[in-house]
């Protein structure tokens, strides 16, 4: 597809060799005599070709201005959709996973409804930055990275959700008998041998399940979470690569346009300087010319 540039070249020619035409017929017109109308047309031809070259320079300045802003625009729109997704990732990973089970117990442990609830609220955003970067880049590898990364992220979203869930309704449970022992309308040692037996065992299963989450927690927590790091780490990687070659590429369009416009500029200055030379050439001979009759 021939660009807007190289049509208004084409016109730029095409108006200057028409004008030169004019000159050339103008030049041969009195067979080397040289006379006042002669060097008044030179005049106004070069007036108009000037005037012309103008208008065509602040089109062609214009176009490029518009080239470099999409170039640009292209540019930030990738690099801001990178950046979002990088950006949610690791909040869905710090801020929504990076938990201690350690940190609660029967008094606050109604807050880890709360807690997984931001932790879905981080994975929704992420999702929805993943979607935007899908549409707005071109690299196939750089999707692939970040979709392996935000699924190792879910599997641990997963994991940590499942046993905040078990481990709060064991502490409700716990909760629960501390509040009949402790109760002032509730008599512990009154009660049957079966009932007291009843609740120690339900102590004692309390006890060991919260020992079981809390073992097994920790080693299987950071396992996952090192695997969604190594993922976020080539991520960031690779997207600097990506955001370094797409600059360098938007640079080289804009400077490639640039010289393209310098270059119109120049023939445009130098087809003006010769039809100038022209005149003033004419203008010598008319001038001698005069002088030599009288």
């Amino acid at each position: 597809m021939i660009s807007v540039n190289v049509v208004l070249l084409l016109l730029v020619c095409i108006s200057v060799l028409l004008n030169i035409g004019q000159i050339y017929l103008v030049f041969h017109q009195g067979k080397r005599y040289a006379d006042k109308g002669d060097v008044r047309l030179l005049t106004d031809i070069l007036s108009q070709i000037h005037g012309s070259n103008l208008e065509e320079n602040e089109l062609l300045k214009t176009n490029l201005n518009i080239h470099t802003g999409q170039n640009n625009h292209i540019f930030n729109e990738r690099k801001n959709a990178i950046l979002e997704y990088f950006s949610s990732l690791n909040s869905w990973m710090w801020d929504g996973l990076n938990l201690t089970v350690q940190d609660y117990n029967h008094v606050n442990f109604e807050e880890i409804t709360k807690r997984i609830t931001n932790i879905k609220d981080y994975y929704n955003k992420t999702n929805i930055s993943f979607a935007v970067m899908q549409l707005t880049i071109d690299s196939e590898q750089l999707v692939k990275i970040g979709y392996e990364a935000m699924m190792d992220t879910l599997k641990l979203h997963h994991f940590v959700e499942n046993i905040m869930k078990n481990y709060q309704k064991t502490l409700s449970w716990e909760k629960t008998l501390l509040d009949k022992i402790t109760s002032k309308d509730y008599d512990f040692f009154k009660l049957s041998p079966d009932m007291k037996s009843f609740y120690e065992r339900q102590a004692r299963e309390n006890e060991e399940e919260k020992r079981r989450v809390l073992e097994g927690y920790n080693d299987r927590h950071w396992e996952l979470f090192k695997q969604a790091i190594a993922d976020r780490n080539l991520f960031r990687d690779v997207a600097k690569e990506e955001l370094s070659e797409l600059e360098q590429f938007v640079y080289g369009r804009n400077e490639e346009k640039s010289d393209e416009l310098t270059s119109i500029l120049k023939s445009g200055t130098s087809q003006v300087k010769d039809i100038r030379d022209l005149s003033a050439r004419r203008e010598y001979v008319y001038n001698r010319e005069t002088e030599n009759k009288f």
